[in-house]
């Protein structure tokens, strides 16, 4: 009678919520691929050190970036295709190739927000080569009378 039962109560809820949130990490990414093509793809501002890890997927003319652990259905970033333009494709250098992933090129995308006030930004993302040359070709396929992607560098 003198062992508390506390810790075993507190060891129980802990497994019962990470095993909740585990499936809810699992739910999303399956509710996510299931409404479209979804791939692995890394994110930092450029000039940052740390990598983000998460998954991205095209949506009309958005690219959606969630954050790989997060439970939130929303994207964590979204970048709109008129408002994108690759500055620069590269392999990735050996601290780069240690990101987990099967990450090979990094791609530098300038951001150039419409709205007057808001500050250019350059985002560097790590693709595997094929979700690369998506990526390049979809921004190249922008609809007519949208700006042209080979102005805006």
């Amino acid at each position: 009678m003198d062992d508390p039962g506390w810790p075993n109560w507190l060891a129980t809820i802990v497994l019962v919520v990470g095993l909740c949130y585990l499936l809810a990490v699992f739910l999303r990414r399956v509710w996510l691929s299931s409404s479209g093509g979804l791939f692995d793809c890394g994110l930092r501002l450029q000039g940052a050190r740390r990598w983000r890890l998460g998954l991205a997927r095209y949506s009309g003319e958005c690219f959606e970036w969630y954050l790989l652990w997060n439970v939130l259905p929303r994207p964590s970033r979204v970048f709109v295709r008129s408002e994108c333009a690759v500055s620069g494709l590269r392999e990735t250098d050996a601290a780069e190739s240690q990101l987990g992933y099967a990450f090979s090129t990094i791609l530098s995308l300038r951001v150039d927000d419409e709205r007057p006030d808001s500050p250019v930004q350059e985002w560097d993302l790590a693709l595997n080569e094929g979700s690369a040359m998506g990526l390049v070709s979809w921004l190249e396929a922008a609809p007519p009378g949208q700006g042209d992607y080979r102005r805006r560098r």
